[in-house]
């Protein structure tokens, strides 16, 4: 569980640094909201895959 923990704040970090550099390229801030989250979203998807390639022992 702090594992999930971890790679949710590590998500959360980066998302927010995909919004703040997404804003300095003068984007809107509805612009840079949507892609902060996706791309913290997109982080948390690849976390899930690589653990599951892990447990069933292909990785």
């Amino acid at each position: 569980m702090v594992l999930w923990g971890k790679r949710l704040g590590v998500a959360l970090a980066y998302g927010a640094l995909a919004g703040v550099v997404s804003r300095l390229w003068h984007d809107t801030w509805s612009d840079s909201l949507a892609f902060g989250i996706s791309m913290a979203v997109a982080m948390l998807g690849v976390a899930l895959a690589m653990g599951i390639r892990k447990r069933t022992g292909k990785g």
